[in-house]
């Protein structure tokens, strides 16, 4: 006869079978979770990157040239991002902008607050890969002047100024007169049309993320960027084009063979496994490889360099 008190349920042995069998369901489920959350922040930085391309050709189709990368005059300085804020629904902050002072001042007597334009945070402009930052505070300072301070918000998108005359020299190219220029250049606007190497082989803008922390191979280093790459504001004059250098594969030594994801102030730089993205021209958004060779990127910043070669 069969006891009325026996109990069934799992031995010891069974249950711990059944913790073993789940904590590898978990193990084989997070990497793919987060490829999956990878592969989403990538297709959205993407996009984030074509918006800012479209803005730039819409002000071109308004104005028969995009915008300078800055404007230099210290009475009246402005960063590349003010050009394009009507073209991104900012128009009620574009008009507070006042063109006529630089983009850190502050006048309440003459109703200028170009300050506070400059400290507002615009997700457009930031890649959902990189990791997270608030406004900085950066402060000018050089002899003889007084120092100034101001605070801004960073991007982590960028015009690119050119090719530094130490990568030309590094890679043996001779450039002569704007032949090294990037597209967008300070204080003077550039019609399409001259843009010789044309406009599908030609970066508008670049991932240049992380900044003002510098990153070498998706480490932070603890330290900021030397003040001469510019703070990472999308509104701060200073940050309005960095040109390409370059540098080793760790980081450390520039100008050199990585273009991509080495060091973020000597070249592009994303926190996406194995790339960055690049706005073309044309506004097409490539997601160029790290290991691109650094002569075909070179090509590709320069306008009117007349080495055009294809990026991969």
């Amino acid at each position: 006869m069969k006891s009325t008190n026996a109990r069934s349920g799992f031995t010891l042995i069974e249950l711990l079978v059944v913790i073993a069998i789940i904590a590898i369901l978990i193990a084989l489920l997070v990497p793919a979770v987060q490829k999956v959350r990878d592969a989403a922040a990538r297709t959205q930085c993407a996009n984030g990157l074509r918006q800012l391309g479209i803005a730039y050709q819409n002000y071109h189709d308004t104005h028969k040239k995009l915008p300078p990368s800055m404007i230099s005059d210290p009475t009246k300085t402005v960063g590349w991002g003010i050009f394009i804020l009507p073209y991104l629904e900012q128009e009620p902050l574009h008009r507070k902008y006042n063109y006529t002072a630089p983009f850190f001042y502050t006048n309440a007597a003459y109703g200028i607050d170009n300050q506070a334009v400059a400290n507002t945070r615009i997700p457009l402009m930031r890649c959902p890969s990189a990791p997270d930052r608030e406004a900085y505070t950066y402060t000018f300072s050089y002899p003889g002047y007084p120092s100034l301070s101001w605070q801004a918000w960073p991007a982590d998108y960028s015009p690119v100024a050119g090719v530094t005359s130490s990568l030309a020299s590094y890679l043996g190219v001779a450039y002569s007169g704007t032949s090294g220029q990037g597209v967008l250049q300070r204080d003077i606007g550039t019609p399409l049309v001259t843009i010789g190497d044309g406009t599908s082989n030609t970066i508008l803008l670049a991932e240049m993320a992380g900044r003002r922390d510098l990153y070498r191979n998706g480490l932070a280093t603890g330290t900021q960027l030397n003040s001469s790459f510019g703070q990472g504001g999308w509104a701060d004059a200073t940050s309005s084009g960095s040109s390409l250098q370059g540098s080793s594969q760790d980081g450390l030594v520039s100008p050199g063979a990585c273009g991509i994801n080495c060091h973020n102030g000597y070249g592009f730089y994303s926190f996406h496994t194995g790339g960055a993205h690049l706005m073309m021209c044309d506004v097409s958004t490539r997601f160029v490889t790290a290991d691109v060779d650094i002569r075909v990127l070179a090509a590709a910043v320069t306008r009117n360099g007349g080495e055009v070669q294809n990026l991969p």
